[in-house]
Order: structure tokens, then sequence, then C-alpha cells
């Protein structure tokens, strides 16, 4: 069984880099300093009920998912194959876009 800290501190990360959000970012988003994002992730802190809420909010989650196995999330697995397809289609565009103005 996992420690809930890693699990969060973990989840947190992984859940920010799908959607190419950083600390700072993140932090921007739930009113919070970049710092504690960053002990949070390195297990020094553990954030508030309050800011649970509001960092699975931010990362569009629920605050149950910033807990489970992220292996083996179906939400994990979808969001990454979203931004897969994200990723890929904003290369086609700009291929598209430096093709088009060369």
């Amino acid at each position: 069984m996992t420690d809930v800290r890693v699990l969060l501190a973990n989840n947190i990360k992984k859940y920010r880099e799908i959607m190419d959000i950083s600390q700072m970012g993140l932090a921007d988003k739930i009113g919070c300093s970049p710092t504690l994002i960053g002990k949070i992730e390195t297990m020094k802190r553990f954030p508030s009920p309050v800011n649970l809420n509001r960092i699975a909010k931010a990362l569009d989650i629920t605050p149950a998912e910033l807990f489970e196995d992220f292996e083996s999330s179906k939400t994990a697995k979808s969001m990454a194959s979203k931004q897969k397809r994200k990723a890929q289609l904003k290369l086609k565009l700009n291929k598209y876009i430096d093709d088009y103005f060369a």
C-alpha cells in the first residue's frame, strides 16, 4: 500500500504535467505560493482540505482522484490521451501555418 502523501505528491505532479501547468501556474490558479506547491510535491507539507479542493478543481479532477493510483486511473489515461491528441493537432496546425506563410 502506498502512503497517501506519496500518492498525493506524485499525482499532483503528474496531472500538472499532463495539463502542461507549472507549479507557478497551479499556484496562481488556486491562490497560493509556488513554494507551497513545491513543498506538497516534495512531501514537506500536506494541503488543507480547502487547498485540496482548489488543487483538484484547477487540475479538472475530483479530490478523490488525487489519492488514486495514477497508473490505473481512467481519468489520467483519458486526460493523457486528450493532451496527446491536442499536441498532435497543435503540431499539424503549426505546420499548416508555416507552410501557408512560407
